[in-house]
């Protein structure tokens, strides 16, 4: 079974906490995004933390440089978040410090710069004052964000060869969007991928999201193992 999965637990919580003890042998880790966390809160957070795998805190910071800090330093209590999300549509002053501060209550705590959301359309850039192509932007984006010290960003895996090419193989790069092969481009998200297609250009510091085709009808772990068998 191969380990660069982050399973998304977009869904309630005591079904997330369930899916995620049948599934922790299975996957790297699992993503806790916004709508979870606002449900759950530090105390929820826990359970996940017990768990003992790796969490992508998927949270997405834009604010002002100081409030960005002061949340991060938060999560200081935990010991299996590796992994925390801003945005780089944002300053270098918020990225460099919610760096500072990942450092300074984890070592193994890796910011990951957000670029162009995966239901981004190429319209949507520009009715937000953005001249540039997608391809364009995000090129921007992975270089303005290295240089602000994040240790890999969020991206479509359509342009993982793209984003290799800047910034080398050492840098690391987690993927949403990734589908099975009879539902790619059948939600919100319009730039996807199969899981197949993903584990032909990853390398050992690329990791994936997966959620709804894993446990959206069925059984979860059988969903997984078909997911995986045929890549």
């Amino acid at each position: 079974m191969k380990k660069n999965i982050f399973v998304a637990l977009d869904i309630e919580f005591d079904d997330a906490l369930a899916l995620a003890n049948n599934l922790k042998s299975l996957v790297y880790g699992f993503k806790i995004g916004s709508v979870l966390y606002n449900k759950i809160g530090q105390e929820g957070l826990k359970k996940f933390d017990n768990l003992n795998v790796p969490i992508f805190l998927d949270l997405k910071f834009h604010e002002i440089p100081s409030i960005v800090k002061k949340n991060i330093y938060l999560f200081k209590q935990y010991k299996n978040i590796k992994f925390l999300t801003v945005h780089s549509l944002s300053s270098q002053e918020m990225i460099e410090g919610a760096v500072t501060a990942a450092k300074e209550i984890n070592k193994e705590l890796n910011v990951m710069a957000v670029t162009i959301l995966t239901s981004s359309k190429p319209d949507d850039l520009k009715k937000i004052g953005i001249q540039n192509n997608i391809e364009e932007q995000i090129k921007h984006l992975v270089k303005f964000s290295k240089k602000c010290g994040v240790q890999g960003v969020i991206s479509s895996a359509q342009n993982l060869k793209l984003i290799r090419e800047l910034v080398g193989e050492q840098f690391k790069i987690i993927c949403p969007g990734i589908r099975s092969e009879k539902d790619k481009g059948k939600d919100d998200q319009s730039a996807t991928m199969s899981y197949s297609e993903f584990s032909k250009l990853a390398n050992q510091n690329t990791y994936c999201v997966i959620g709804r085709p894993i446990y959206q009808s069925g059984n979860p772990i059988d969903n997984l193992k078909k997911i995986i068998s045929n890549s």
